[in-house]
């Protein structure tokens, strides 16, 4: 249902990735206002730009941005960079955009900065599902350095802020015709064919950003389906050969709980297994 009475204002940064592409139009649906920026105005790339106010700025560089706050009510920030980047290349946009940002969105009285993060800054050898009262604790691998020290950077900016902070951290995400899953299980090839992943769909993650939005939402929540599957599950299903059935060293890698954000949002997710959306052709 759309808020057409007193929409609130969002920009939102990574507009034209792989969760962004898919985060928008629901955005736009639900009616909220949706400015993105983009580093690029090119509008081919962004099949919905006419419903889209497309402002280009750099992260990198605050002045390129900062008139674009104005009047904001929520900033989600999902923009990120890894692949086919150097390690200062990747540091720099993945944290110092970050922070500049979010000083940038203080200074402009921003209500609210929605920060997407991942469930794989739990690391391992937790020996339980792991909860967002966990210490962070990523294991050496780049992607969740990164975010667990944009998490720290951010949770430290807004410490003494009237504008909120909400970090959603996200499974492996799939679902709307993203090809990050199938193009993610090869890599996972030296898994166990039993052990298990949590993932989340696309829809769901646009349900707790909504949730986040509309209660003003603060802190940390896991945003993740009902239930794990197999890594040889997930290889059958893709047409894929499974590998040797080695012995799972840690169960509990990147299982999380949801708890939270269903106890405090009312966050049910739409696809709680991965087999309710193969059934529901959601893939």
């Amino acid at each position: 249902m759309k808020d057409t009475l007193n929409p609130i204002k969002i920009l939102i940064t990574g507009a034209t990735g792989k969760v962004g592409s898919r985060l928008v139009p629901r955005l736009v649906y639900w009616g909220y206002n949706v400015r993105a920026l983009v580093r690029e105005p090119n509008a081919e790339s962004f099949p919905i730009s006419r419903e889209v106010e497309l402002v280009v700025g750099d992260l990198l560089k605050p002045k390129s941005f900062k008139t674009t706050l104005k009047d904001i009510d929520v900033v989600i920030h999902l923009a990120t960079f890894y692949k086919g980047a150097t390690e200062e290349q990747s540091r720099m946009a993945n944290l110092e955009g970050t922070e500049f940002l979010a000083r940038a969105a203080i200074e402009a009285g921003v209500k609210s900065f929605i920060f997407a993060s991942s469930n794989r800054v739990y690391g391992n050898n937790r020996g339980k599902q792991s909860t967002e009262t966990d210490p962070t604790k990523t294991s050496g691998n780049k992607f969740a350095v990164a975010k667990v020290e944009a998490e720290d950077l951010l949770i430290k900016a807004f410490e003494n802020s009237s504008s909120r902070l909400c970090i959603l951290r996200f499974a492996l995400v799939y679902g709307d015709g993203d090809p990050h899953l199938k193009e993610t299980i090869p890599e996972l090839k030296d898994w166990p064919p039993a052990k298990r992943i949590q993932m989340v769909h696309h829809a769901d993650i646009a349900q707790a950003v909504r949730l986040a939005i509309s209660q003003s939402a603060t802190g940390i929540y896991n945003i993740t389906d009902d239930a794990a599957i197999t890594i040889s599950e997930l290889r059958q299903l893709h047409n894929l050969p499974n590998t040797q059935d080695e012995q799972i060293t840690d169960q509990w890698e990147m299982i999380v709980s949801n708890w939270k954000i269903r106890e405090q949002l009312g966050f049910r997710p739409l696809y709680p297994t991965f087999y309710s959306a193969l059934d529901a052709g959601a893939l």
